[in-house]
C-alpha cells in the first residue's frame, strides 16, 4: 500500500514539473509593458490586456484585435488593421511563447524579441 501510495506522489510530482506554463504565468509580465518586435521591415509595439485583447502599434500603421493561447503559441486575431497588412500577415498571427520577464531578449527566425517596462510609443 505505501509503495503504491508513493508512486502515485511520484507521478504527481513529474507531472507537475513538466506540465505546461498556465496563461497567468505567461502573461503575468506582459500586461502593463510592451513586447518590442524588430524585423526586416520595422519595429512594432504589442501591448497585451488581461481581456485578451491587444493593441500594436506597427510599422505598417495601428493594429487591434484579440489574442489568445492556442497549443504554446501566442495567436493575434487581428480586427482592425491597416490594409497593407493582410499582405505581410496571416490572421491570426501565431508565435512560439514561453514564459518571459521584462528585461528579456530572444529570437524567433528573423524577428528580434524584447520585452520592454512600461507602455513604449
Amino acid at each position: 500500500m505505501r509503495s503504491g501510495i508513493l508512486a502515485v506522489m511520484f507521478v504527481a510530482l513529474a507531472t507537475a514539473a513538466f506540465a505546461a506554463p498556465t496563461e497567468d504565468e505567461l502573461m503575468v509580465s506582459r500586461y502593463g509593458n510592451t513586447l518590442v518586435i524588430k524585423d526586416t521591415f520595422g519595429t512594432s509595439r504589442v501591448y497585451y490586456k488581461q481581456d485578451h485583447t491587444f493593441k500594436a502599434a506597427s510599422w505598417l500603421g495601428d493594429v487591434t484585435g484579440h489574442w489568445k493561447l492556442e497549443n504554446g503559441k501566442m495567436c493575434l486575431y487581428a480586427e482592425q488593421y491597416p490594409l497593407l497588412y493582410k499582405l505581410k500577415y496571416s490572421i491570426p498571427e501565431c508565435d512560439p511563447i514561453e514564459v518571459k520577464k521584462v528585461g528579456d531578449k530572444w529570437d524567433i527566425g528573423s524577428r528580434h524579441y524584447e520585452l520592454v517596462q512600461g507602455i513604449v510609443q
